[in-house]
């Protein structure tokens, strides 16, 4: 066999070797990989997701606060609820126990910080099921993690925050606690004087 020829061969045996093997190691589609290599459902412990019902209720009843609907939003809370404003830690943070209580700051709130409008959006929520004890006191149960963007205008000057509320339902469906954080600096500033100030 001449040098040209077996050069030919030899490559034409490599490319058929090179094919042979590509057909039997192709990779599988995305739908027919085992589940064997797939990773298993991630649990915890501490809680599971709470149905999508909850984030709906907690928007609800912001929306109502948002829009000044303060008898609606009162429909919604339990006669024990405690309202946490972010201005401390467990146990500096300013809180408002008792329905009567939490709707008449609220109202008292809006007669008197010179509140135009509010408007909320870019809502983004987390219910969860908390089946084991939290520290600081918190309580077990269903709770709806929310951020989201408000835009409130006082005396006709804008503030912009991002907020963060964690709302906690009881067994009827009822709110009984929020905790609230976001920067309190740029409110004081807009109604020139500190709603949380202690008198």
């Amino acid at each position: 066999m001449k040098k040209n020829q077996f050069q030919l061969l030899a490559v034409l045996v490599i490319v058929a070797i090179f094919f042979t093997t590509g057909c039997n190691n192709e990779t599988p589609a995305k739908d027919e990989v085992s589940t064997a290599t797939m990773p298993a459902a991630v649990t915890n412990p501490n809680f599971s997701i709470a149905p999508i019902e909850y984030a709906e209720l907690s928007e609800k009843a912001m929306d109502h606060l948002a829009k000044f609907e303060f008898d609606a939003w009162s429909d919604m809370l339990a006669d024990d609820v405690v309202f946490s404003f972010p201005d401390g830690d467990v146990d500096t943070r300013t809180k408002v126990e008792g329905k009567a209580a939490v709707v008449g700051w609220w109202k008292n709130w809006h007669k008197t910080s010179c509140i135009q409008s509010m408007t909320i959006n870019e809502y983004n929520h987390f219910p969860l099921d908390v089946t084991s004890q939290p520290k600081g006191g918190a309580l077990k149960g269903i709770y709806d993690f929310a951020y989201f963007s408000n835009k409130m205008v006082y005396n006709g000057n804008s503030v912009s925050l991002r907020m963060n509320f964690i709302t906690h339902f009881n067994a009827d469906k009822k709110i009984d606690r929020y905790t609230t954080y976001y920067d309190r600096t740029l409110l004081v500033k807009a109604i020139g004087k500190n709603m949380l100030e202690k008198k």
